[in-house]
């Protein structure tokens, strides 16, 4: 098979572990395991998701609303903006796809600070285009000039994570604009938004070269439902219309999107139940020798084990024989002592942190 050559060179996405697949493999029972390692709802999902997925079942033998007009005019609704200035995908992938898709020519760059989320990079590399990494600045904060100073004639885009994954830094509004006063495409993903105090998804009303990205995964409690959404000038929206795949959100995704967005109770209680969590978990692992813990504003927190001589890999790996599933940052391009941990509830917080702090305070390295 004649397999493309930028195709072979990029390596498969790695996603967190599942409860199943630890409960399995060391012998533990279900109920054991805590999963904190894909920032995923601690609350689970929205009643009135479910409650739409339950009454609209009986009508999947037929097509769903190809232009997903009712949760785009629920979204409107939610985040100020026009409809017809905002798309509907299959998870907010499938529209940072469509974005690099629609302005990334063969052989040109986009500009990636990094750590941040491998799939901006594989989709560059897939269609033929050339990352460029910047590396953020101390902390893990973003560094506007360096970012700017990347940006070359064959920029065509430049990626921006808001709260950053895995490192939980914002961007201000002000080196947002700085950056966006380049010519050039800005993908801002806010798949996190819900959890900080500031997005910057209006500002699609100002810049016609910006793209924010939103997700019903997080927050929202529906990653299963894989749902999320862009944001952007009409004239950019327009297009990715034209390339995207026909019913590209299915019948029940949508109904259970347009559910969450109406159960605003349990978008409360979630961020709340996370603030209240990532600062405690803040607050506990900071007291930790040789931990140093980032500041963040999403629903996890990177967490770097160097001080203690303890590699993430094996952190990680002795937390999951406890039924405890957390993320090592390999694939994010760090050094071996970085982990990431997801907020979790109150309980599975504090049995998180008294496994962990058992395991980095044992005398030795690894």
């Amino acid at each position: 098979m004649k397999i493309r050559d930028n195709v072979k060179k990029i390596p498969p996405y790695v996603p967190g572990k599942s409860k199943e697949e630890i409960a399995r493999k060391y012998g533990l029972k279900l109920s054991e395991v805590i999963k904190l390692a894909s920032n995923e709802n601690p609350l689970g999902a929205p009643k009135k998701a479910v409650a739409q997925i339950m009454k609209f079942a009986s009508q999947v033998s037929a097509y769903p609303d190809a232009e997903a007009s009712e949760l785009r005019a629920e979204i409107s609704r939610y985040v100020g903006i026009k409809k017809e200035c905002i798309i509907a995908g299959n998870g907010s992938d499938e529209i940072l796809e469509l974005a690099v898709k629609l302005f990334l020519n063969e052989g040109e760059e986009a500009v990636i600070p990094v750590p941040t989320f491998s799939l901006y990079e594989k989709l560059v590399r897939l269609y033929s285009g050339k990352p460029v990494f910047v590396p953020l600045d101390e902390n893990f904060q973003f560094g506007c000039e360096k970012i700017i100073k990347k940006i070359k004639k064959k920029t065509r885009l430049v990626f921006i994570c808001s709260p950053n994954n895995p490192t939980g830094s914002v961007i201000s509004e002000r080196d947002l604009r700085r950056i966006l006063g380049n010519n050039v495409v800005v993908v801002l993903d806010e798949a996190y938004v819900e959890f900080a105090d500031v997005s910057h998804v209006k500002l699609v009303n100002e810049f016609e070269n910006l793209i924010v990205l939103r997700t019903f995964s997080k927050a929202f409690g529906l990653a299963g439902a894989r749902v999320g959404y862009g944001a952007a000038d009409g004239k950019i929206i327009e297009y990715i219309f034209r390339i995207k795949l026909p019913f590209n959100v299915n019948l029940l995704s949508q109904k259970a999107a347009i559910g969450a967005l109406r159960d605003k109770e349990h978008l409360r209680r979630s961020i709340r139940t996370v603030k209240r969590g990532r600062e405690f978990l803040t607050k506990e692992l900071s007291k930790i020798d040789g931990v140093v813990v980032y500041p963040s504003k999403a629903n996890f927190l990177l967490i770097n084990l160097e001080g203690t001589g303890k590699k993430a890999r094996r952190v990680a790996e002795d937390l999951y024989k406890k039924g405890i599933i957390t993320r090592e940052c390999s694939s994010f391009k760090l050094n071996e002592y970085y982990l990431r941990v997801s907020v979790g509830t109150a309980l599975e917080n504090r049995k998180f942190l008294t496994k962990f702090r058992d395991l980095v305070k044992r005398s030795g390295t690894s």
